[in-house]
């Protein structure tokens, strides 16, 4: 029986072993014999729902009449499924054929059946093999991509939100995220740029609230598992880039006063219930704890599993998977050529911190986007951090990150390493929204620009120079990461 790796595994059941070969064909491969005919046949790789070749030799016993064509067929034995395709066979010299056009629709047990005309005799040879859906990983590969989950991860609360998880909080939370009386004008609420229906984004380019801004309305789902918030992570907490939005004049327009005016308006019970405390007087600790039961809503937002967690389970427990070839060479991409594992990492697909990836920083002329380095600056002025008096972790192990950071000079334009989960659905993308589609992202990273990126930045970018296939199937690898 041979064994070759050919982007699947065939295993050819018609192989015979025999000392020497009664003629040899002109050809290599697997070895047919008839009682009149030696064959040997070649295939290129073949995987499901791809259109293949192969190159054919036979040759005549002795006393037989030499071959003078042949026709080639497949069939599934169990199922009795034939080709959709039929093929187009070519001769290359005496006793050689080249067969071209052939295509499996679906993994599982086929048969080749290769008929020899001569002499106005027909000669049936045949060879079965198992086409798999699954390609070849390598040890390396399989652990790179078995670190992408599994998902959902274990929930913890945030301990710098008491009421983190709490469902008091949470049922408030949800009202206040969809209350446009929040915002100064009565107008806007957070769900006006997150929207549940767009997966709780806008779909626009840049966000617009009551004016437009610079950067992208990133999605909240799956937020609860960052590090730092926002594009420039000007924010250490869910709960303070909450917070922002409200107070930012172009966004929701609201201040403290107003935010705390209308809890105590509308919701001074639903206040009681979550914070175990009637409303305070204090017009800041009532903004503070409007963005803690918007985090506790938030934090509910988990997305589904995907049919690439499907697959990641199968590959861990050596089970089968349905999970598209196209994927799954995207996927070889993506944990190894693409580099881009390194970047977004782990379950969310993201390392939760920055990186210059060449997109301009300029907004406006004479005017910049500082990303990473302007956030850090942010943060360390911010009275909402977490080295400040509303952080709820009295021990204080949640604020370490915020008390060793330093900006640095390359973290200019650096942005945020966004996660990847349900990424088929909130384009545009990048952080000012300037690349349409996935198709345009991967044409990005295929055909990058060093000469943008920041002299004093990290390595790690190369153009891709991906050929047009595997640019398809990186972006089906991408698709993947949606729910179903």
């Amino acid at each position: 029986m041979e064994k070759r790796r050919t982007g699947l595994w065939l295993v050819a059941c018609a192989v015979l072993s025999f000392p020497a070969w009664p003629c040899t064909p002109s050809g290599e491969g697997t070895k047919l014999e008839s009682a009149r005919y030696v064959l040997a046949y070649k295939t290129e790789a073949i995987e499901v729902a791809k259109h293949f070749s192969i190159d054919i030799a036979a040759c005549a016993k002795p006393g037989q009449p030499e071959p003078a064509g042949i026709k080639v067929d497949a069939q599934m034995p169990e199922h009795r499924h034939g080709m959709n395709y039929a093929a187009e066979v070519k001769p290359l010299g005496p006793g050689r054929w080249r067969a071209e056009g052939l295509m499996f629709h679906m993994p599982g047990r086929w048969e080749f059946v290769f008929e020899i005309r001569a002499a106005g005799v027909t000669e049936r040879l045949a060879s079965s093999f198992q086409l798999s859906s699954l390609l070849d990983f390598s040890k390396d590969e399989l652990a790179r991509i078995l670190q992408h989950g599994p998902w959902p991860p274990p929930l913890k609360p945030d301990p710098s939100n008491r009421v983190s998880g709490r469902p008091e909080a949470i049922a408030l939370g949800e009202k206040l995220f969809f209350e446009p009386r929040l915002s100064g004008t009565g107008s806007v609420l957070c769900a006006t740029c997150h929207a549940p229906w767009r997966l709780y984004q806008d779909a626009r380019a840049r966000a617009f609230g009551l004016e437009l801004v610079e950067r992208n309305t990133p999605t909240v789902v799956n937020v609860r598992f960052y590090r730092w918030f926002g594009w420039d992570g000007a924010q250490d907490s869910l709960w303070a880039q909450s917070i922002r939005p409200l107070l930012d004049a172009r966004e929701m327009r609201a201040t403290p006063s107003h935010i705390a005016k209308t809890v105590r308006a509308l919701f001074p019970k639903d206040y009681e219930q979550a914070f175990g405390r009637p409303v305070p007087q204090n017009d800041e600790e009532v903004l503070v704890d409007v963005g803690k039961a918007l985090a506790a809503f938030q934090e509910t937002l988990v997305s589904g599993r995907t049919p690439f967690d499907q697959f990641r389970d199968s590959l861990q427990k050596g089970g089968t998977t349905d999970y598209p070839l196209a994927a799954q060479r995207g996927l070889r991409i993506f944990v190894g050529k693409g580099n881009c594992s390194v970047c977004h990492f782990g379950p969310q697909f993201t390392n939760s911190e920055f990186a210059d990836t060449g997109v301009p920083f300029f907004i406006a002329p004479g005017k910049v986007d500082p990303g990473r380095q302007a956030g850090i600056e942010k943060l360390k002025q911010s009275p909402f951090n977490l080295l400040g008096r509303y952080n709820d972790d009295r021990a204080g192990a949640s604020a370490t990150g915020t008390k060793h950071l330093q900006a640095q000079h390359r973290n200019f334009g650096e942005f945020r390493v966004p996660g990847l989960r349900g990424v088929a659905q909130t384009a545009p993308y990048m952080h000012n929204g300037s690349l349409a589609t996935l198709a345009d992202v991967v044409r990005f990273y295929s055909e990058l620009n060093e000469e943008r990126l920041h002299a004093d930045g990290e390595k790690i970018l190369k153009p891709l120079h991906l050929t047009p296939q595997e640019a398809e199937d990186l972006r089906a690898f991408l698709e993947s990461l949606s729910a179903r």
